[in-house]
């Protein structure tokens, strides 16, 4: 075999390859499309649920919680020097 001949081998074979990976990865994008827009079908989120951001939000942080977690924290340092 030439040089020549094993150079287009080498392309002929690296052309297959590139095409099989971008085949492969459009499927998936397309299999994993189409997995979310049936999740997102049969399993809508629900709206009326709180999220947790929201139930920080809403909720008030009692001064005596603040206390501990300062007197908590504040004992850590001491300890640690």
């Amino acid at each position: 075999m030439s040089v020549n001949q094993m150079l287009q081998q080498a392309a002929e074979l690296m052309a297959i390859g590139m095409a099989t990976v971008f085949v492969f990865l459009t499927l998936l994008v397309i299999i994993i499309q189409l997995m979310s827009l049936s999740v997102r079908r049969f399993f809508p989120s629900k709206k009326n649920s709180p999220t947790t951001v929201e139930l920080v939000e809403s909720d008030a942080i009692s001064p005596k919680v603040v206390a501990a977690i300062t007197a908590a924290v504040h004992q850590h340092r001491q300890q640690q020097l």
